[in-house]
């Protein structure tokens, strides 16, 4: 009797331990999940003065985040679809696209 209980008690430690290994805390601790960094899109308010364009909008007010002029182009546009065949006039407010992400992604 006492190596049947003796065997079912090896057996059960067996199993507490394949499924603490397999399923429990150690695989948690040591398993590295993907940061998700996802760039939100904000936006600032500028008066265009005469002269200006894209360019030296872009140029004025840089990104902190590192990204392309063709997205910055882009995101200018979905922001302000009202200037996609129309030049600037001096005094319009425009909206321009800036950057920012969470602390985990830098």
């Amino acid at each position: 009797m006492k190596i049947f209980v003796a065997t079912i008690l090896l057996l059960v430690s067996f199993y507490i331990i394949k499924v603490d290994l397999i399923e429990g805390t150690i695989p948690l601790a040591y398993s590295s999940q993907p940061v998700t960094c996802e760039k939100e899109l904000d936006y600032i308010t500028v008066e265009v003065m005469a002269g200006d364009t894209l360019h030296s909008l872009f140029a004025l007010y840089p990104s902190s985040e590192t990204i392309t002029y063709t997205e910055r182009f882009t995101d200018f546009y979905t922001l302000n679809p009202h200037f996609i065949n129309q030049a600037f006039k001096a005094g319009e407010n425009v909206l321009l696209p800036t950057y920012t992400s969470s602390t985990e992604c830098k």
